[in-house]
């Protein structure tokens, strides 16, 4: 496991981020102009899950670049006694 390893998985963890950030805006908008029972009903029954979905991913890539950096710090130091 490299470096290049743990930062794709931060760069991906950014991009989504920043998608999550942007999906939040654009929910922001539509529920500006569309604000009645079946939009209501709508959002629930199709986009409820969505940010949850996207807040659990951005976690486990979190989780993940912590785990591969460990792995970095572990090869280093078995490097260091041989």
């Amino acid at each position: 496991m490299n470096t290049r390893c743990r930062n794709d998985l931060i760069g991906c963890k950014g991009r989504l981020q920043s998608d999550l950030n942007g999906w939040r805006e654009a929910v922001a908008t539509v529920t500006e102009s569309w604000n009645d029972a079946t939009a209501q009903k709508y959002m629930h029954d199709n986009l409820s899950e969505v940010e949850g979905t996207m807040l659990r991913v951005i976690g486990a890539l979190q989780e993940a670049s912590e785990l591969a950096r460990s792995f970095e710090k572990r090869v280093a130091d078995e490097d260091k006694f041989e």
